[in-house]
């Protein structure tokens, strides 16, 4: 091949939209994540680093890192409960989209409610494409599938679901394009991937899972199109529950 005729087709590449090599290799605008220092989130984050993604983990000054030790991350220090924050956190960089992995530890039953009144109103004005949450099986009206498992006697659990529920309504609702991936018993941290975990539309399905395994099905949505303004479950039929460790 000729260097004139390489020089054409690589006009032609750009002109089309072309890639010469995997999506991720180009430039892309960053990605924020929150809840990146958890377990999950330090899975995605360690994905989204490994595509050579720009990642900025939004976190409380207070909250530890090791599990990010050593990737190249940004980040920008904040509370999802103070507005403020927020709004500064989103508007720190041009977005392109928000990766939510957090989980309550505190017990607040109105958590995810103020999360995304606080959040949504903030990634509309700074343009953010795509919101991915991390949700749960029986959040809101869909714990009505699961009544068998006595979640009902649970009250604790069940004002975390309809928390969860609110904050899914508000984020449907919020004209954003948005990924809502509900988990349930996911296996002891550092279980390694199956590969066998796959996003159903299903929403009677409840199913073990690993850390991993989310993670990458996260990830995979990340600027997909097949993904856009979708609820899904996860399923891998190769795993049990409970975990042998646990039994």
């Amino acid at each position: 091949m000729t260097l004139l005729r390489r020089c054409l087709l690589g006009i032609i590449a750009v002109w089309t939209g072309v890639a010469a090599g995997p999506a991720w290799t180009q430039t892309k605008a960053p990605v924020l994540v929150l809840g990146g220092t958890g377990q999950l989130g330090a899975e995605v984050v360690k994905i989204l680093a490994a595509r050579g993604e720009a990642v900025t983990v939004l976190a409380r000054a207070n909250s530890k890192r090791d599990l990010l030790a050593g990737l190249n991350v940004d980040y920008v220090v904040g509370d999802l409960m103070n507005r403020a924050e927020v709004e500064a956190a989103v508007k720190a960089k041009p977005f392109r989209a928000i990766i939510s992995t957090v989980r309550v530890e505190d017990g607040d039953i109105h958590f995810y409610e103020r999360m995304f009144t606080n959040l949504l109103p903030a990634a509309k004005a700074a343009g953010v494409k795509q919101i991915i949450h991390q949700s749960a099986v029986g959040a809101g009206d869909n714990a009505k599938h699961f009544t068998g498992l006595g979640w009902e006697n649970r009250p604790d659990m069940m004002n975390r679901l309809r928390d969860q529920g609110v904050g899914e309504r508000l984020l449907t609702q919020s004209g954003l394009t948005y990924t809502i991936i509900r988990n349930s018993r996911i296996w002891p941290a550092n279980t390694p991937p199956t590969g066998q975990a796959v996003l159903t539309e299903d929403q009677t399905v409840i199913s073990p899972m690993t850390r991993a395994d989310l993670a990458k099905l996260t990830v995979d949505c990340l600027d997909n199109p097949a993904c856009a303004n979708k609820i899904y479950h996860v399923k891998d039929p190769s795993l049990t529950w409970p975990p042998p460790a646990m039994n």
